[in-house]
């Protein structure tokens, strides 16, 4: 399916993407006791700045992640 635009997958991304969001933020709202406003384009927590420490992670000096 990946190479053959034609064939479909049995869990397709753009589902399953929305999915896995949605369940770890879930978890992000459990930990900080807090229900979340989510703002999807700027992947933040409009209402929780302490949801930051789960969703995005300091890394030490010399450690980054390319992408």
């Amino acid at each position: 399916a990946c190479k053959d635009p034609s064939l479909a997958t049995t869990c397709n991304f753009d589902y399953s993407g929305a999915l896995i969001e949605h369940n770890l933020l879930a978890l992000v709202a459990y930990r900080t006791g807090r229900k979340l406003e989510w703002d999807a384009d700027a992947l933040k927590a409009t209402n929780c700045p302490e949801a930051d420490a789960y969703i995005r992670k300091t890394y030490r000096p010399g450690w980054v992640l390319n992408g």
